[in-house]
């Protein structure tokens, strides 16, 4: 489940009690569980309401309130990410606000902290000792969410023209990165070598000499691709960008908001622009918007004055194909997801959209290398 699904869109499936929870206890320690349990209760928060929705995900509780969506790290260790501590929570707060306001700064709002005075109350943004933070967010219209308009067969030409222009105006604004085109391939290199053990893992039971297969035909094509991954690097097209750049994730107000960046790993976000557009493109089709993902490249390469060769584009949605089937691979090691025909079909599914590119990548390089002999 992403950020997005839980701030934005996931219907409420707990709802607080309509009082105040009781202080069961007058103290000036309480433990996680027992601050949720608090933040439950909508006396707690600063916009008046009678319920509160709470999602709980692999790093996260959020509390939807009626206007805004608050989210509490949880105190964990977890895919590189270590949050066992205050400070280590705090710095995690201001980060994903920092990296979300670029993109999204009518929604990410402020990162506010939970205090405890020592009479045991525990307030939101109080004048108590800090115990927690919260990433204060305004919650979108979840039928504006692009995954939702795609959905509903109601995107227009329009809607990607403004969402392309807002992505080549945020990548025109980054920071030159000092990354050369050799360091660029070595990146792309450890992701193929990333999903090619965890897919070959036999815990989630995929077919290992197919993915075998395919990872070494992507380092072939990678390897192809030099000149041009140079060339890339060299016109500054390698931009710290979103990340994590899926339908779910764009709102199509006005302006439009793009929210829930990758913020755990710089290098992640460390994207070619026509890497990160040919993601979103490569999203519609997985969600059956084929002519929305046209759209989008052909809107790219004429907002942003920029014409990757296609051989690359299809090259980028291979290898973004199987990261994602990775990352859903991955939750068959859980014991609450074992076995989930969701799951093996997402899987299976991004496998074949990177084969499906990979055979588009390598037949253009093919008659390239043709017509240089």
């Amino acid at each position: 489940m992403t950020v997005a699904q839980v701030a934005w869109k996931t219907p409420v499936h707990r709802r607080a009690r309509s009082r105040r929870m009781p202080r069961t206890r007058r103290s000036s320690r309480l433990t996680a569980d027992e601050v949720v349990e608090r933040l439950r209760s909508p006396g707690m928060w600063p916009d008046k309401v009678r319920s509160v929705g709470v999602i709980e995900t692999h790093l996260s509780w959020v509390f939807l309130t009626s206007r805004f969506a608050w989210k509490m790290k949880k105190t964990v260790r977890h895919a590189g990410s270590d949050l066992r501590t205050l400070g280590a929570r705090e710095r995690d707060c201001r980060r994903e606000f920092a990296l979300n306001r670029r993109l999204a700064p009518k929604v990410y709002l402020a990162v506010v902290p939970i205090t405890l005075d020592r009479a045991g109350v525990l307030a939101v943004n109080g004048s108590g000792r800090v115990i927690d933070w919260l990433v204060q967010m305004r919650r979108l219209p979840a039928s504006r969410m692009l995954d939702h308009v795609l959905a509903a067969h109601a995107v227009s030409t329009e809607d990607l023209r403004s969402v392309v222009a807002t992505l080549a105006a945020f990548y025109r604004a980054r920071p030159r990165l000092a990354i050369d085109g050799a360091q660029y391939q070595r990146d792309l290199g450890s992701l193929i070598d990333a999903n090619e053990r965890d897919l070959c893992d036999p815990a989630l039971q995929q077919d290992v000499a197919a993915v075998a297969l395919l990872c070494d035909s992507q380092r072939e094509a990678l390897a192809q691709l030099r000149p041009c991954l140079d060339r890339r690097a060299f016109e500054g097209r390698i931009v710290e960008g979103h990340g994590d750049l899926r339908p779910e994730h764009v709102c199509l107000v006005k302006p439009i908001q793009i929210i829930d960046c990758l913020t755990l790993s710089k290098v992640l976000r460390t994207v070619d622009c026509a890497d990160e557009i040919a993601f979103l493109a490569l999203e519609c089709e997985r969600l059956g918007a084929s002519r929305a993902s046209r759209t989008l490249l052909r809107e790219w390469r004429q907002a942003g004055g920029d014409h990757p060769e296609a051989a690359l584009v299809h090259f980028y949605q291979s290898l973004r194909a199987a990261v994602r089937a990775r990352l859903a691979a991955l939750h068959l090691r859980e014991k609450a997801y074992r076995g989930s025909p969701r799951w093996i079909e997402r899987t299976h599914c991004y496998l074949r959209l990177a084969r499906a590119h990979l055979s588009r990548c390598r037949g253009l390089l093919d008659a390239r290398a043709e017509l240089l002999v």
